[in-house]
């Protein structure tokens, strides 16, 4: 038996919360989503997976509200990975 992730946890929330709200205003959903977050203090791990399958969700590429901020890469410099 697979223990559950916690993306395989945030995954049903989320999409229930998107569901209800839908995506016309944003801020209303990003307050809806802030309000469900189950796991107490928004830190560490959860917290970064919580943002990201929001992000996969909601079909976005960048990391606005979730305490990242975006750094373009240096002139020059290439992918890690």
């Amino acid at each position: 038996m697979e223990k559950a992730t916690w993306r395989d946890k945030a995954r049903p929330i989320i999409a229930g919360v998107i569901a209800e709200v839908g995506t016309d205003d944003m801020t209303a959903l990003r307050r809806a989503l802030r309000e469900a977050y189950p796991w107490g203090e928004r830190a560490n791990h959860p917290y970064t997976i919580w943002c990201s399958e929001i992000r996969v969700q909601l079909k976005q590429d960048r990391k606005p509200h979730c305490g990242g901020r975006i750094v373009k890469p240096a002139v020059g410099q290439r992918e890690l990975f």
